[in-house]
């Protein structure tokens, strides 16, 4: 009888082993989720600092953990009722060190000609044309991707394509680059109002990366866009067309005397493609550099006038002897924090040759994304 007692209490006791054994193996494999420092003060009080990782917990080397605790000191004395809970949240932004150094941004939504920005803590997301970018000071920077959204969808692109890709808006004045003495014709009859002849252009931009380094890449951006370029004269000359070539002739009226402008100009829409290598900087106050060419084709041409104490407006459409091909050489220059910056100027003249003044265009102004 007693060796069937003894027999009995061993097997539960090895049942019993077996369960604890398994239960240390599990406890030692389960890994914590988040690291944490417990600090137990007695019996019944503990001080828990939490992070999401060590690196988190290694900041705390930058506060006065001293001051924060006279502060607390202060606010439990400061409590005259004697409750079971007790409740006290605190800035840590407040108990910093060396505040001179560490600025703190504030949240915040900025909406501008680059697009929105907006900072919630540590997260920054920026959009504009070219998607979502989503920054997280959390996050490795040796990441070779960042995130962005187009549309409804997100997806992954890679940070060494081109600043330039994606769609874009480019808006700027005109002027003549090239302005020759030409027989027959007087400059004062087509000079151009300084800020009444602009440029409009949009279109969208193609990148591949040929190479890459730690601070700079190197892009070959192929674009294709369709631009507007907008000649407004300065006085009461418009332009006109006969067989041999353009005039600029000043309008008449019933009267007989010559009608006052508020508005004449030359508009000529183009189809463009180009070819623009690109140099692109990470930590740089010159975000890219971006030189090449283009070319484009006329899509039509026509004059619009209004005269002074008007709204009518008078529309000719006329190809008024204009080259139907358009090339040139580019330059941009991106600056951080700042619209970037272009110029377009034209290698051929406006005018067919012979039929009109020897005129070339020059383009310049912002890209806005």
């Amino acid at each position: 009888m007693k060796n069937k007692l003894y027999l009995v209490i061993i097997l539960i006791l090895s049942v019993l082993g077996t369960k604890s054994y398994s239960g240390i193996i599990s406890l030692k494999n389960q890994k914590p989720e988040k690291d944490s420092i417990i600090i137990t003060f007695g019996n019944k009080t503990r001080l828990i600092i939490y992070g999401e990782n060590k690196k988190e917990l290694q900041k705390i080397m930058k506060y006065d953990l001293n001051a924060l605790l006279t502060d607390l000191q202060v606010r439990l004395d400061s409590s005259s009722s004697d409750t079971t809970y007790l409740r006290e949240e605190l800035n840590g932004n407040d108990y910093l060190k060396d505040k001179a150094v560490v600025k703190v941004e504030k949240d915040h939504v900025r909406i501008g000609i680059r697009g929105i920005h907006i900072k919630d803590g540590n997260t920054e997301v920026t959009i504009n044309a070219k998607g979502v970018e989503v920054k997280d000071e959390d996050e490795s920077d040796s990441s070779d991707t960042e995130y962005r959204r187009t549309g409804k969808h997100f997806y992954r692109a890679n940070r060494y394509s081109s600043p330039r890709k994606g769609f874009n808006l480019a808006v700027g004045l005109n002027a003549y680059g090239t302005n020759e003495t030409t027989a027959g014709y007087n400059k004062a009859d087509y000079d151009l109002r300084p800020f009444g002849s602009r440029f409009v252009s949009l279109g969208y931009i193609a990148s591949t990366t040929v190479a890459r380094g730690k601070n700079a890449k190197f892009n070959l951006d192929f674009g294709v866009d369709f631009s507007w370029n907008n000649l407004m004269f300065d006085g009461n000359n418009t332009v006109t067309k006969t067989a041999d070539r353009v005039e600029f002739p000043t309008v008449q009226g019933a009267d007989g005397k010559d009608l006052n402008f508020s508005k004449s100009k030359l508009v000529l829409p183009y189809v463009n493609l180009s070819f623009m290598p690109t140099i692109s900087f990470s930590r740089s106050f010159i975000s890219y550099i971006s030189a090449g060419m283009y070319g484009g084709y006329r899509l039509g041409s026509y004059t619009k006038t209004r005269v002074e104490g008007s709204k009518d407006k008078d529309h000719v459409r006329m190809n008024y002897h204009i080259n139907d091909l358009r090339y040139g050489i580019a330059l941009e220059l991106g600056i951080r924090k700042f619209p970037d910056l272009f110029v377009n100027y034209d290698l051929n003249n406006v005018f067919v040759e012979n039929k009109g003044p020897n005129v070339r265009m020059i383009n310049f102004g912002i890209r806005l994304f």
